[in-house]
């Protein structure tokens, strides 16, 4: 195949965001390490040292950010590519566990896009 796929193409977005998410959390346990050792010695939070970096919140933040963009664009492309193979809102709902509104919308947002 040579055409683009979306649905692949989406899935690698996915893998992408998935990469850069082993690096953040593991920047998170580093950091949730530190404030273990420092509180374990007594530190107030307050008083904490903790290596320049994102903060623990906001690596957090970014990390579900991330995962839900590449999800969504993932949903809609294989919701699309479902439909454009012949089936219908109602069995792309039941493969999907959602309502058919809700992938009515997923292809109104894919046609939304388009334009």
């Amino acid at each position: 195949m040579t055409d683009p796929d979306p649905v692949l193409e989406a899935l690698e977005d996915v893998v992408v965001a998935a990469r850069a998410n082993v690096v953040t959390w593991m920047g998170v346990m580093d950091r949730a390490d530190a404030v273990r050792e420092q509180r374990r010695l007594g530190v107030r939070y307050r008083d904490m040292e903790v290596d320049a970096g994102i903060p623990i919140i906001d690596a957090i933040s970014g990390a579900q950010e991330r995962l839900n963009a590449a999800a969504a664009r993932f949903r809609r492309a294989t919701a699309n590519e479902l439909h454009a193979e012949g089936m219908s809102a109602a069995e792309i709902a039941r493969a999907f566990g959602v309502s058919r509104q809700r992938v009515a919308n997923l292809l109104g947002e894919e046609t939304e896009a388009q334009q």
